[in-house]
């Protein structure tokens, strides 16, 4: 009974595979496998012919003869110029994979798995094209924000411990000006009733005074750099985290969760041939 089942499968797989047109029709490319990743950057549009040397969510660059032509947004390219595009080498790496750092994990699975949903909303290639690379510029600078966010609050709060003792110092020495300004005015009246002593004690006491008025205005010149560093450091730490919110927002309009408040992780590296894969075969 187990060989006929067998064999009965075997007859089923084999008529799917010789099917008539409409009817089980084989795909061109076997399921499971990648086309082979294009490796050259030359490119021959409707109206213009290079090597394309940016593409981001702006649109094409092209060098031609070692000089750059104008920008082409996406919009001016004809369906026929998006599927030439590609078939480029960086155009491909830009839309098919997101480097990142940090490990491959299943949060990472279900982005991918987001962004595969995005791409066939998409109403033409061009808008998959600006979308695809929309997102990933901001899954990118997602990953840029939250690595440089620990060195910046270490940075702040080291700054902030620095700061302690010379704003101390900026307040002991506001303290002995005080203290020498009440010396002088004690001088001065001892001088009316004084000699030339009074009068020597009023002159050392104006000079003190003057050298610790110095003083002051020294270490309030280094408390206003020490301050100054940390209210900059402090704001470099809430930049960070307004751009990562930012961010966070963005991609959520999209469909893709990201955190927006701490604790973060970074995004981890994302594999998305398939879908342009089977855009390449569309045609």
């Amino acid at each position: 009974m187990k060989n006929t089942h067998r064999l009965a499968w075997s007859l089923i797989v084999l008529a799917m595979g010789t099917s008539a047109p409409g009817q089980f029709a084989a795909t061109s490319v076997p399921a499971g496998r990648s086309l082979e990743r294009p490796a050259d950057d030359t490119l021959v549009l409707t109206n213009a012919t290079g090597q394309v040397r940016v593409l981001d969510s702006k649109g094409l660059l092209l060098e031609n003869n070692f000089v750059f032509l104008p920008r082409i947004p996406f919009s001016a390219l004809s369906k026929a110029d998006l599927q030439a595009v590609l078939e480029t080498k960086t155009a491909y790496a830009s839309l098919t994979a997101f480097e990142s750092l940090d490990a491959t994990n299943a949060r990472g699975a279900v982005i991918e798995h987001q962004l595969q949903h995005i791409w066939h909303q998409g109403r033409s290639l061009s808008e998959k094209i600006q979308t695809r690379l929309e997102i990933l510029e901001d899954l990118r600078e997602y990953n840029v924000e939250i690595a440089l966010l620990p060195g910046s609050e270490t940075a702040a709060s080291q700054y902030a411990i620095d700061a302690i003792p010379i704003n101390d110092r900026l307040t002991n020495r506001a303290a002995a000006v005080v203290a020498a300004g009440a010396q002088v005015d004690m001088a001065e009246q001892d001088r009316v009733a004084g000699g030339d002593a009074a009068r020597r004690a009023e002159q050392q006491a104006r000079e003190h005074y003057q050298e610790t008025a110095e003083r002051v205005e020294n270490a309030n010149d280094r408390a206003m750099i020490a301050n100054g560093q940390t209210v900059a450091a402090d704001q470099q730490v809430v930049d960070h985290l307004a751009k990562v919110a930012a961010l966070s927002s963005r991609l959520a309009s999209f469909g893709i969760n990201v955190s927006g408040a701490p604790p973060f992780s970074p995004i981890a590296p994302l594999t998305l041939r398939a879908e342009v894969d089977a855009e390449r075969t569309a045609n």
